[in-house]
């Protein structure tokens, strides 16, 4: 896939973010509501169509438990320097957005054109880690910047993306195969859950009536997600060289430079922990995607 090419599929991404802004200005529709039916709906469905879709005979999985361990780990370390910097849930709200990155709603779409099935297949399950962190481990740190850790931990169980990760396993493990029609029925979930995805942005901001930025946490946060990843990404990729294919080091650079994740919105929505704060920093962090994805894949080609 060409530059250009690459240029037009973030550019049209964040037209859709964008065409959020707008929608949402025009019509006042509730952002928190897309945000449920994303979290309760949406995300199950793509997580549990994923797994079951994944083709056979590598261990998939390992990827999957790869990017829970980094993003927890990475996320863990934010919370703690968050901590230093804010003394309220904006900390909290630092800790969830530095250990993930927008993988599913912005990065599906490119990793589905840039790469074959096993390439595809690789990503997706690295982004079903990245979802697993945000929907367990993520939401619980989001939900202690309001929450005692009892209704946290409540709030966790559930999730019911972590109940279709587990029933898609559980029909591989014992070689049950669901009908094609259903398969491509639960796959058409994946259109709507990238449009969706990137719209709630766009949404979210569109309920402001008057823009604030936290500069220090929007510095903060697009400096974790377009410095410190990236320089993680990179000593990997090095470490690791002899051991990993060009293709997995394709899409662990392009995972590793994605803006912000959208479900940072989602969450923040969800939580009520400060969603103006979160839906403008990953609105800059995808307006500034517009340039550091063609050059990030431009050192793996």
């Amino acid at each position: 896939m060409s530059n250009d090419e690459i240029l037009i599929r973030v550019l049209f991404l964040v037209l859709i973010a964008i065409v959020g802004l707008f929608v949402g200005k025009k019509f006042g529709i509730n952002q928190k509501e897309i945000s449920t039916l994303l979290v309760y709906v949406i995300s199950p469905a793509v997580m549990f169509v994923s797994v079951l879709q994944a083709p056979e005979g590598k261990n998939y999985l390992s990827y999957t438990l790869i990017a829970f361990l980094a993003c927890s780990v990475m996320a863990t370390i934010a919370f703690q320097l968050g901590r230093l910097v804010w003394n309220d849930s904006t900390a909290n709200l630092f800790a969830f957005s530095a250990g993930t990155g927008n993988t599913g709603y912005f990065g599906l779409p490119l990793v589905l054109g840039l790469f074959d099935a096993e390439g595809a297949a690789i990503a997706v399950f690295i982004i079903l880690g990245v979802n697993l962190y945000e929907f367990s481990y993520g939401y619980y740190l989001t939900a202690r910047g309001n929450y005692e850790v009892s209704q946290s931990i409540r709030k966790i169980v559930t999730m019911p993306i972590l109940y279709a990760f587990a029933s898609a396993m559980f029909l591989r493990t014992v070689g049950i195969h669901l009908s094609p029609v259903i398969l491509s029925g639960l796959s058409s979930f994946k259109g709507a859950y990238s449009v969706l995805g990137m719209m709630v942005i766009g949404l979210t901001m569109a309920k402001f009536k008057k823009l604030e930025v936290d500069w220090r946490f929007l510095f903060a946060s697009l400096g974790w997600k377009y410095v410190v990843w990236p320089a993680v990404s990179f000593l990997a990729i090095t470490l690791f060289s002899d051991a990993i294919s060009n293709v997995e080091r394709s899409i662990l650079l392009l995972m590793a430079c994605v803006p912000m994740a959208g479900n940072t919105v989602v969450i923040a929505n969800e939580l009520d922990i400060h969603p103006e704060k979160a839906a403008t920093a990953v609105m800059a962090s995808t307006l500034l995607a517009i340039v550091v994805i063609p050059v990030a894949l431009s050192f793996v080609k």
